[in-house]
């Protein structure tokens, strides 16, 4: 028993020692360099060594009767096997004691094999054997030794291939192939770290593993079950969030984004993490639903995340990080509405189509796609879909109409954080994205005067906006003054096209004099904003050459 405790407390020793050598020394120092003796070893290295050197030392001493007796038993049946004689065989054979001494040997070899590695002492031992070379590879990875710690986490799960069922080593189990999965996925290898992972996930729920960490195992620390619970829920959700990330590194868009969904759930299930970040990664998903053309479960996350931010906006107070993350709700809805819009005026776009490629009675617009993805759903969670949201794709002025109305009033939303003072860049990418909605407006209007009167109102905005940051933030206005231009410019064209379309539609002759009174000022003030984008160019031209003879 005093022995028991000896070991257990030089393990300890050791194993402390091995901490402070982790915080002060790395594993790649002195890899190049030959020594020449264990006074120019790694310090971490080498009480690595002394670690691992004594569970082996404890393995050795407290098991070795296995090997004695197999040594035994071989030695005895080497006898037999090396007589040709049938004389000796018989003879031997005979002998009831030797026979006897035969089937007692294979009884206890047997009986040794299954009762040490049952044991609680073999089965923390190999533990501790392998969370020391499971720790060494941590210690590589974060040295980027890629290959160097792959090779040892490896050698981890063959030590407990056996043993993985466990529940003393499911877990362990579990962090390894975690690990090793990253690390196969950094060096390339794709489909390996996919298996190990699904059949990882697959069999989770076969195994209840005891959770405990290094440190609990070597310093029989006192575990709190919550604790370890969250331990374990994270763990699953991180191997997760891992073959998410394969599925999306090796293209498999739908897969990738069921597991994004499932990933969700999990957290959802165990309330695991933070509410705001839970919210967060929500729209982030619907973001990349919706740049896929799935906009059904695009906006059904979008309002799963508005159900959980909403109350939390409830405070006197406000809350800064609620705030940005409302604003970047926002932000995601008129993505949304950005991407349908495009997605909806591409078919109605006139082409050029040769008269004999349409045969009779076909039309040449396109067809809306008809398949149906599924719609993934969150248990536990209450999301209604209002009625009136446009999902699918707008064929009409009213829709049109009613989808802006909606986008206009999250722009409003988002800029109530991202102002013009705090986050100039953003305040000015929300006044792009309202020009942007103005622009889709105006495909859907009728007839030209309407088309005429929300262009004037993109203009309006743009040029406002124009004004308001020479003003008021010249720095950001020098960033955006191009972009800016080729706006205005966008905006007088279309303006100049729709003058042109009244100019020449068959009207009176009053009417049409007014028409060319109002295209002489759209001419004049195209040419204004034409003078304008010069001077800015020639500018940056200037500043380039600057830089150049600068540079020279």
């Amino acid at each position: 028993m005093a022995e028991t405790i000896c070991t257990e407390s030089d393990l300890q020793t050791y194993f402390q020692e091995l901490k402070k050598h982790s915080v002060t020394y790395k594993l790649g120092q002195m890899q190049q360099q030959q020594t020449a003796g264990d006074e120019m070893q790694n310090p971490l290295q080498k009480q690595f060594g002394l670690v691992l050197g004594k569970i082996e030392e404890i393995l050795s001493e407290n098991f070795s009767g296995l090997f004695q007796h197999s040594r035994k038993l071989r030695n005895i049946y080497k006898i037999r096997i090396q007589s040709g004689s049938k004389t000796f065989l018989g003879q031997f054979f005979d002998k009831l004691e030797q026979t006897s001494i035969i089937c007692k040997l294979l009884i206890v070899v047997i009986y040794i094999v299954k009762s040490s590695k049952d044991s609680e002492e073999y089965v923390k031992l190999m533990s501790m054997k392998t969370s020391i070379i499971y720790e060494k590879a941590k210690i590589l990875l974060a040295e980027n030794l890629l290959p160097e710690s792959l090779k040892l986490l490896e050698e981890a799960l063959d030590l407990i291939k056996d043993l993985e069922e466990h529940p003393k080593i499911a877990f362990l189990h579990m962090r390894i192939v975690n690990h090793m999965t990253y690390v196969l996925s950094r060096l390339g290898q794709l489909d390996q770290a996919k298996e190990m992972l699904t059949k990882a996930i697959d069999n989770e729920t076969k195994y209840n593993p005891e959770v405990y960490s290094t440190d609990d195992l070597f310093l029989n620390t006192k575990k709190d079950p919550k604790i370890s619970e969250a331990k374990l829920t994270r763990l699953t959700i991180n191997n997760l969030q891992m073959l998410a990330w394969i599925q999306a590194k090796m293209g498999n868009t739908e897969a990738h984004l069921k597991l994004q969904h499932e990933i969700l759930q999990r957290q959802l299930d165990v309330a695991e993490g933070d509410v705001l970040r839970w919210a967060e990664s929500c729209f982030r998903l619907a973001n990349v639903f919706v740049n896929h053309g799935d906009f059904q479960n695009g906006v059904y996350h979008l309002i799963a995340a508005e159900e959980i931010l909403n109350p939390l906006e409830v405070a006197v107070v406000p809350n800064l990080e609620v705030c940005a993350a409302q604003a970047d709700l926002a932000r995601s809805w008129v993505f949304y509405g950005l991407q349908l819009f495009e997605m909806s005026r591409k078919p109605k776009i006139p082409k050029d189509i040769e008269p004999e490629n349409l045969e009779e009675g076909e039309s040449s617009k396109p067809k809306t796609p008809t398949t149906t993805k599924q719609i993934y759903l969150f248990q536990g969670l209450k999301v209604e879909i209002p009625q009136n949201l446009t999902m699918t794709q707008i064929e009409n002025k009213d829709q049109a109409q009613a989808l802006f109305t909606n986008l206009h009033k999250w722009i409003k939303r988002a800029r109530l954080f991202y102002t013009l003072r705090n986050y100039p860049l953003q305040y000015v990418n929300l006044c792009l994205d309202l020009s942007e909605l103005y622009r889709f407006v105006s495909f859907y209007e009728e007839d030209i005067d309407s088309q005429y009167s929300v262009q004037k109102r993109r203009y309006d905005a743009l040029e406002t906006l124009s004004q308001i940051l020479k003003e008021m933030r010249p720095t950001c206005y020098v960033m955006v003054n191009v972009e800016l231009t080729r706006e205005l410019i966008e905006v007088q064209m279309e303006m100049m096209n729709l003058n042109l379309k009244k100019l020449y539609s068959p009207t009176d002759e009053l009417k049409t004099k007014g028409d060319k009174d109002s295209l002489k000022r759209q001419i004049d003030a195209f040419s204004n904003v034409h003078d304008q984008l010069e001077n800015v160019a020639s500018t940056l031209d200037m500043e380039v050459k600057k830089i150049i003879a600068e540079t020279n």
